[in-house]
């Protein structure tokens, strides 16, 4: 595990569960929370167990409880996970100071009573030896149940986790991280899977603009200059986004934007800086658009249109 994850905050509790006394209540889900014995916070492996823990007192709390189905019929469903989405896509983007709310959405079917099911959020390799960051959702911390019954045995499920980047990150948290995620019904088998989805974190982008002069005189040049930057999480700052593609496009006062030509960002002084040059013709509006990579989401400038004259 990296230094900088040791440091992070992700709960500040630990699970406790009474099995026999959820069975007897007949609750789908009952996960007691107590402040963790651990000062100062717990480390991603202390909130990777917390996960296992609940889904291990969940399944015997299940085992525990009256069956609500008989065996036989048990037998011939299966408990099914689908429709796993973060963010309505597959990617976030946090930017350096403010906290951004990820939302992963889920649908458990399968069994006629759920009994629990919950998501988290992590990066590394593996969760045995190459864990980096874990994150249980708020609401696994505030024990409050994420999934809500519809259509009879199918249940859709929402668990949001707030990234704080002045806290939580560095720049080497940039890019694909995993959905743990389990659920248990009264079908079998149940379902605990560290890899339900893989997802991309992304480090906020912007992408300045302008064209100039304004107005210009017909058959003068005109220079397109931008500025591809994206949000650093170790320095809680903007910097310059330094050799990557920026497309030029270009459209009439009443057309659609064409891409004209490609060019490659600065380095050093001039990071992420594109400066790229046209004669002037007729009325025209010009903008950098950048397609985005597996650490930083596209961005497209906002046009900037030149009188010609």
């Amino acid at each position: 595990m990296s230094q900088h994850s040791r440091s992070k905050v992700t709960s500040r509790k630990k699970v406790i569960l009474g099995v026999s006394a959820l069975a007897a209540s007949g609750l789908a889900v009952g996960l007691l929370v107590t402040p963790s014995a651990t000062a100062g916070g717990t480390d991603a492996d202390e909130a990777l167990e917390q996960s296992r823990t609940a889904f291990a007192d969940t399944v015997a709390a299940k085992d525990a409880a009256p069956k609500a189905k008989t065996l036989a019929a048990a037998a011939d469903d299966a408990t099914v996970v689908s429709n796993i989405t973060v963010n309505g896509g597959d990617s976030a983007r946090v930017g350096t100071a403010n906290t951004q709310t990820i939302t992963v959405k889920w649908t458990v079917s399968g069994g006629t009573k759920l009994y629990g099911s919950h998501a988290s959020i992590w990066r590394g390799t593996d969760t045995e030896d190459g864990l980096e960051q874990f994150l249980n959702s708020e609401q696994f911390d505030a024990d409050t149940d994420p999934c809500v019954a519809s259509d009879g045995a199918t249940y859709h499920c929402t668990a949001t986790f707030k990234i704080d980047p002045q806290s939580l990150l560095t720049n080497e948290d940039a890019g694909a991280w995993k959905v743990r995620l389990w659920a248990i019904t009264d079908a079998t088998p149940d379902v605990d899977n560290d890899n339900a989805k893989t997802w991309y974190l992304k480090r906020w982008s912007r992408l300045s603009n302008n064209a100039a002069p304004e107005p210009v005189a017909k058959g003068k040049t005109i220079t397109i200059t931008g500025k591809l930057e994206r949000a650093n999480w170790d320095t809680h700052k903007y910097a310059g986004y330094t050799q990557q593609t920026v497309r030029l496009q270009e459209r009439s006062l009443t057309g659609s934007y064409a891409t004209t030509s490609s060019h490659i960002t600065g380095t050093g002084s001039l990071a992420g800086v594109e400066k790229q040059t046209r004669t002037a013709t007729t009325d025209r509006c010009y903008r950098y658009k950048f397609e985005g990579t597996t650490t930083t989401p596209p961005v497209t400038a906002t046009g900037d249109c030149v009188d010609v004259r």
